[in-house]
């Protein structure tokens, strides 16, 4: 099932966040590479904080519901049960997004992230979002 919200939605909310949480302000604003910029880089975001920058791709996930969900329904990851939240990957011979991020992540250790929301549907982002300080 669908959540309902943008990914641009959930990732100008959880850029936001993490900035105002944040001990340290960024050293200038957050970098947002344009299309081509990210087919080369893999991130959807560079924000510079003192020091060291962290890198992030965002991903929208999809609320499973069914046990016919195939990780639940193969046995591949056992323990898990429904509802779960699935993001989709590119394939490698589609993309080298996640390979990309590898590059970054042997350059930046423990600085690269996917990032992806779990709430089920807008009503619960929202929330979410006001309730932030």
């Amino acid at each position: 099932m669908k959540v309902g919200y943008m990914e641009f939605s959930f990732a100008y909310a959880f850029t936001e966040n993490l900035i105002r949480s944040s001990s340290a302000a960024p050293v200038g604003a957050p970098v947002f590479p344009n299309l081509i910029q990210e087919g080369h880089s893999g991130f959807d975001i560079r924000i510079n904080f003192p020091g060291v920058p962290l890198f992030f791709q965002y991903k929208l996930p999809e609320l499973m519901k069914r046990g016919t969900a195939f990780e639940v329904a193969s046995g591949h990851c056992p323990g898990l049960s429904i509802p779960f939240f699935r993001i989709a990957m590119m394939r490698r011979d589609v993309s080298r997004q996640h390979e990309l991020l590898l590059r970054f992540e042997a350059r930046y250790p423990s600085n690269v992230f996917y990032a992806a929301p779990c709430f089920a549907n807008i009503s619960d982002f929202d929330r979410s979002y006001l309730e932030q300080p």
